[in-house]
Formats: C-alpha cells, structure tokens, sequence
C-alpha cells in the first residue's frame, strides 16, 4: 500500500539499493528494487566488508530492529589492531583498536558479501524483482519516470534512483559526462581456510587485523584475517561463517605484464605473476599466495571515478558506487553508499511528507553527497598513490611517515580518524 503517495524505483539490488529499500519500507514509500541477477547470490563472493562506524549507524537507522540484530549476530570478530609493514615484516606502525565487542555502537562491523546480502533482502519479498537489467528511463505524464527493461518489460515510478554499482547503465544516460578511469594499478587476490595449519603459518598481526605491506618496485599487499566465535545453532540464524585468511596484491600494471584481458587469467597463473614479485619477500607472505585456494584468486584493474560538475537535478539519482567510485585501497567505498542510503531516505520522506520539495531535497542530498562522496574517493586514490609509490625517495618517506606516527600515541588516534 502507498502510504504516502510517493513511488521510488531503485535499480540494483546491492548494499546501498537495499539498505534505502529497507528505510523507505519502515517508512510507509513504497518502494520497488529492480536488479539484473537472477537471484540474491549471483556473483557474490565470500570476501568481507567491514562496516564502520559510519556504515553501522546508516544501516541501525534504517533496518528494522531484530534484522539489525541478526546483522550483529552475524559478523566475524572485530579487528583488534591496524598494522602496517615492510615486506620483510618489520614494523613500521601498530594501530590498536580500542572496540572488541560487536555490540560496541562504535565498533566495526567484518560482515562477509553474502551474509549482508542475505539480511538486507530479508522483509523485502514482493519489493525486489530480480532478472530485470535497466535500458533506459524517459519522462512520463504527471511528472513521473519511465524505466524500461531489456526483457520488454516497464515500470513507472515518481523517483528513479541509481544503486546499479561501478559500472552503472544508469548513470551513462543521467550523466553521460561522468567518467571512470584506470588507474595504473592492477590486483590480484585469493583466500585461504584458516585451518590449524594455516593459523599456526600466518603472522600474528595478520591474525590481529587488517595489515597492509610496503614491498619495492611499487608493490602493495593487504592481508586480512575473518575468524569467528564458535557457536551453537539454536534459534539464531547464521549466514556464511567461513573462517579464513585473505590477501590481496597489487602493482602496476607495467610491473606485474599480465594479458589485457584480466578475465581470461587462471588463478594459477595469477599466483605465479605475484610470486615472481616477491623474490625478496618474507616467507611468510609467500606461503600465503602460494597456498591459495586457486579457485579464489582473481585479478582487476583497479579504477576510480573522476569528480564531477554539479547538474541540474530532477527526479532521477545516484547513489554509491554509481556515481563516486573509488579504489579499494582505504576500505569506504560501501561505507559511503550506506551514508548515501540513509541521507537519501531522509530526502524522500521530506518531499513525502511535504516537509519539503521534492526536488530541492533532492538537490540539497545530491550537493551533500557529491561533496563528501568525492572527498572520500580523493582519499582512497592517494592512499593507492602512496602505497605503490615506486621511487626509493618516495617509498623511503612513505615509511618514515609511518615509523614517526608508530612513536606518537595521539597521532595514531588522528592518523586513525581521518
């Protein structure tokens, strides 16, 4: 039932789309998800996302209580510190993290892809329509929008909003000057089972959390631990609890000389352009590529959006990935589609509830969003520069940055927030 009057079709059914979803639900909009899979576990892969503080209070403020619950109950530990090292596993900063307790309203959230996925489409039968890949969108009477579907197929609604992810088909027609850029940069990443072996080969601060390794040559590598309490299975009803160790690897593309067409790449052939680049690493860090489930292991050129001019707006938006995409070298990126989902949801129940016009608040969470949005994909491209920084001057001043903050308790809280 339309509780307000208002219809809001969103394209893509990814973190963002269905956090607005859940908000609009709880709200009285009626709401309708369109998205191209066939189903909520197409092309999702294991790896976790850690949501911040940020992302926590998007998805508390727009989640039902016991599904936000769930949430909780289904994250891996949080991470008990932030390490960064040379490639010979020296020291060079240790970041203790003062929240362990997911309950923490200031904790991280480590939630792997298909458990969030599984959550935020719970509730929402009868809203997302899956097999449904976006063409087109065109004016329609009374000010509404026409969305048009490859199957032949439409739907018109009052708002029109964009969460189809990096390589949006949406924003291509809303924003055709809007472009995304390669890098330079190409990664590579796999993961492993955290059985008693690998636990025992792993190195403690990797245990720890999230590290990320300085190597030469401009090379990167980030490692990661998803482990779990062990529990029982009563009433509560988890999702995908695998435990396991991930890294990824990362150069440029001029260094590591893989085939242009990254897609075509077999996991074993993937391992072996790493292992060639960490001749001189510490063993530890080899034995965690070379050990891969090969099956795991994929490579992309990593990409980012560029900033872009303001538009006139009108009752079709983005959100997310759709429009700032970022590399994944500072971890943001969803983060920042949740605070996009929650702001987005107060703008629509503004215009709603006749609080305020439509389109100016679309206006103002478009300015907002764009402004923060695009400050954030500035960070992650310069912490990317600043890791795979090739020149010994460059590389050398990166760790000495590093090595000063380790010595300086409250620049490592500053160095933490920013």
């Amino acid at each position: 039932m339309r509780g307000t009057g208002l219809k809001v079709c969103i394209i893509g059914a990814g973190t963002g789309g269905l956090c607005l979803a859940q908000g609009l639900k709880q709200d009285r909009i009626e709401v309708e998800v369109y998205e191209r899979d066939h189903s909520p576990s197409d092309r999702l892969q294991g790896y976790r996302l850690s949501i911040s503080a940020t992302g926590r209070r998007a998805l508390q403020a727009c989640l039902p209580e016991a599904l936000f619950e769930k949430l909780i109950a289904n994250c891996a530990n949080p991470s008990e510190s932030v390490a960064f090292l040379d490639h010979h596993l020296n020291r060079l900063l240790v970041i203790d993290l003062p929240h362990g307790d997911r309950k923490d309203a200031d904790s991280e959230l480590p939630v792997s892809r298909r458990a969030l996925r599984q959550i935020l489409v719970e509730g929402l039968d009868g809203v997302i329509r899956y097999g449904k890949k976006f063409v087109s969108f065109e004016d329609a009477p009374r000010g509404a929008v026409m969305v048009r579907f490859e199957d032949g197929s439409s739907t018109t609604g009052d708002v029109l909003i964009g969460a189809d992810g990096a390589g949006s088909h949406l924003r291509a027609e809303l924003l055709p000057q809007a472009r995304r850029v390669k890098t330079g940069i190409v990664a590579i990443s796999g993961k492993l089972g955290l059985s008693d072996a690998v636990r025992g080969a792993t190195p403690e601060l990797i245990l720890r959390g999230p590290t990320l390794i300085l190597g030469p040559r401009g090379c990167f590598m980030f490692a990661s631990t998803v482990d779990y309490e062990d529990a029982e299975f009563g009433e509560e009803q988890f999702y995908d609890r695998e435990k396991y160790v991930m890294w990824g690897f990362s150069a440029h593309d001029t260094t590591l000389n893989l085939p242009a067409d990254l897609d075509a790449l077999s996991g074993r052939d993937a391992i072996v352009a790493v292992i060639r680049l960490m001749d001189d690493w510490h063993p530890s860090l080899r034995r965690l590529v070379q050990t891969a489930d090969v099956s795991t292991v994929t490579a992309f050129a990593v990409r980012t959006s560029v900033p872009i001019r303001p538009w006139a707006t009108r009752n079709v938006t983005l959100l997310g990935d759709a429009l700032h995409n970022m590399t994944p070298f500072r971890g943001i990126g969803a983060n920042t589609a949740l605070r996009d989902a929650a702001a987005l949801r107060g703008a629509l129940v503004a215009g709603a509830r006749g609080r305020a016009d439509l389109i100016q608040a679309l206006a103002a969470y478009e300015r907002d969003m764009v402004k923060y949005g695009f400050a954030a994909v500035q960070t992650s491209l310069k912490d990317m520069e600043r890791f795979h920084a090739d020149g010994l001057l460059a590389r050398t001043a990166t760790k000495s940055f590093f090595r000063a903050i380790d010595r300086v308790p409250p620049l490592k809280a500053a160095f933490l927030r920013r």
